[in-house]
């Protein structure tokens, strides 16, 4: 999805999509146990990254917020400098998600997808055919396994301020988006988009032009 982008942003912005296991070029490898493995596995691709450029920033939706999240913890924790600029995208809250996760990767296939239609930004042809369904519904039992069984724990302020995304109408985001301002010590600035939990879709143009013009703003780290 992410490769989209590439003609959109502006001309001094290197994208850097990050290809998790069990997927696209990784098809062959294990899905990650938990949040904390998977964050092993992103930290040297985040630290190669940042040391080949002048600074560096953070995307990251859904799923991608929570490892985004925690990959910043991780990077504090050794001391590597942080990003200039932080996105986090379509997910409450550490806090206000633990309260309320769900165990959905433990349904019943049927009930399983209904939940993932509910969420939306899935081509209907996917539910039609049962290939394409055997093929991706391991990636998202494993992905909803990851996030179903993360478990939260609070640290000591972020040194920097975050950019929190959302579509105005996803119900799948717990607890006022606001909250993700106790997580930063330069607090977080909200910005809302038509559409649902999948708005990056629906919106891309916007969302990289709200991209673009932060990071060809961006202060330094706090």
């Amino acid at each position: 999805m992410y490769k989209r982008w590439t003609n959109r942003l502006h001309p001094g912005v290197r994208l850097v999509p990050a290809e998790l296991a069990g997927r696209g070029s990784r098809m062959d490898e294990p899905f990650y146990a938990d949040a904390a493995e998977a964050v092993r596995d992103l930290l040297p691709l985040v630290r190669e990254t940042a040391l080949s450029s002048d600074s560096y920033a953070f995307f990251g939706h859904s799923m991608g917020s929570l490892l985004g999240y925690e990959v910043l913890h991780a990077l504090r924790e050794e001391g590597f400098p942080l990003p200039a600029a932080v996105f986090l995208s379509g997910r409450g809250a550490p806090h206000c998600e633990q309260e309320k996760a769900r165990r959905i990767h433990t349904l019943p296939d049927d009930e399983f997808l209904e939940e993932v239609k509910r969420l939306g930004g899935m081509p209907d042809e996917l539910f039609r055919h049962r290939e394409l369904l055997d093929m991706f519904m391991p990636i998202l039992r494993a992905d909803f396994k990851l996030v179903g069984e993360y478990e939260h724990r609070m640290r000591p302020r972020l040194p920097l301020r975050l950019t929190i995304l959302s579509g105005k109408d996803d119900d799948s985001v717990k607890g006022p988006l606001c909250e993700w301002e106790r997580y930063a010590t330069g607090g977080c600035e909200l910005m809302l988009f038509e559409g649902g939990h999948f708005f990056l879709h629906e919106r891309e143009s916007d969302v990289v032009s709200v991209i673009n013009k932060m990071l060809t703003e961006a202060p330094a780290p706090i």
